[in-house]
């Protein structure tokens, strides 16, 4: 099982101008995949620090099974 990341972009305003376009990243553990996938960031070896920088706290666990899942991350 490894880590990933995904950068997702908000279009939605949910504040001041200086909100609107935010970044929020989305942390998760794929079982049965590692090494490079299209459109997300393996962090295996990021520290605990750098994943909250982007406040990522927690994984979702995406299991082999999870085929709705995995279809939307891009994993075949």
């Amino acid at each position: 099982m490894s880590r990933y990341v995904k950068k997702f972009k908000s279009t939605t305003a949910l504040g001041p101008t200086e909100e609107r376009g935010f970044a929020l990243w989305v942390g998760y553990e794929i079982d049965g995949v590692s090494g490079d996938v299209s459109g997300l960031v393996n962090v295996d070896d990021w520290s605990e620090e750098r994943l909250s920088e982007l406040g990522v706290t927690k994984f979702t666990r995406v299991e082999l099974g999870d085929v709705a899942m995995r279809e939307k991350l891009g994993i075949r």
